[in-house]
């Protein structure tokens, strides 16, 4: 039993010390890839917060051991974006250490990531000191990167003794987080032009894909109206004219009628005054014999002849004034049908 609990015991410590080596792959004395990744992000991350001016920042960040995901976390909330801008496009989302075989060659991908990511912002460019500031960064990296120099306090180390007359109430000049930002920010504004340019053409395609037709149907409807309301003036014209005509045949028929009615009147009034004549002059022949003849009219008789005679006159002459409006009426329709029957269509 002895030797069994004894077996148990070495194979478990056979196992304990051959875990680590195993995972870890680090030769004793030296760092591990996490620690050294902790190394080199916490020298960064301090040199950006000190070369932004905001040196206050700096014992925020975790930088003890080789939790790497500690100091993502205390980084992640500063107002630089030091993040979202420089550690997760490079750590998290790149693939530096894709191919690289062994430790000092990882440390130096990363290293000549983040340089030339820092190198990468137009106001550094412009600084010759925070150009020099960041070749110094780039020593010491290197340096630790292939032969394990302590960096301590790189940027502590690189600040000037002059004090920053560019800094404002509590900003310095603009660090690559700021530089980073501002790069997107006039991404976003040169994109912004061109999405409103893009706007206007896209409102002007839908306004002719919709008025095109539009335009077309109004014409359309506007070319029949006009050759209705052509049609209808020709219609108005011609009966306009009908009428016209109708009314001067009518009139010129009134006139007719009422010049035939003068003339019977005339013509009856002519004869009335020929027969009265004509009496008067039966009863002034007398014969030259002295007896009356016996077919012969007594001056009684010749007075009630005369009489009779004037009074057939005057019923002609009332009954020829009372038919006269209705023979000139009837003249004119006579006239009005004859000419319409006679008008052009």
């Amino acid at each position: 039993m002895n030797f069994r609990f004894l077996l148990a015991g070495v194979l478990a410590c056979v196992l304990l010390l051959s875990g680590p080596a195993t995972t870890a792959q680090t030769p004793l004395g030296q760092p591990s890839l996490e620690e050294s990744k902790v190394q080199i992000w916490c020298a960064t991350v301090r040199f950006v917060y000190d070369d932004a001016g905001r040196p206050n920042l700096k014992s925020t960040v975790q930088c003890s051991g080789a939790d790497l995901s500690a100091l993502a976390a205390s980084i992640r909330p500063d107002s630089l974006r030091v993040y979202s801008l420089l550690y997760a496009p490079i750590e998290e989302k790149s693939n530096i250490y894709q191919g690289k075989k062994d430790n000092p060659a990882r440390l130096q991908a990363l290293t000549q990531a983040i340089i030339k990511k820092l190198q990468s912002s137009p106001a550094r460019r412009r600084d010759p000191a925070r150009l020099q500031r960041l070749a110094a960064l780039q020593k010491a990296l290197t340096d630790y990167a292939v032969s394990g120099t302590p960096l301590g306090d790189v940027a502590a180390a690189m600040t000037p003794e002059a004090p920053d007359t560019t800094a404002g109430t509590g900003f310095a000049a603009p660090g690559p987080a700021e530089a980073a930002e501002a790069q997107a920010a006039a991404a976003r504004d040169a994109a912004q032009p061109a999405a409103r340019n893009q706007n206007p053409e896209t409102t002007e395609s839908l306004l002719n894909r919709f008025a095109a037709p539009l335009a077309l149907i109004l014409g359309i409807l506007s070319l029949v109206l006009y050759v209705m309301l052509r049609v209808t003036l020709g219609q108005w014209r011609r009966q306009q004219r009908r009428e016209t005509l109708t009314a001067t045949h009518a009139a010129a028929a009134a006139k007719t009628a009422a010049e035939q009615a003068n003339a019977a009147i005339t013509d009856s009034a002519a004869r009335v005054k020929r027969a009265e004549a004509l009496v008067l002059a039966a009863s002034e022949d007398r014969p030259a014999t002295p007896a009356p003849l016996p077919d012969h009219l007594t001056p009684a008789q010749r007075l009630e002849v005369e009489r009779l005679v004037s009074q057939r006159m005057d019923e002609e002459l009332r009954w020829l004034r009372a038919q006269l409006p209705e023979l000139v009426a009837a003249a004119v329709k006579e006239q009005g049908e004859e000419g319409s029957s006679n008008l052009p269509e």
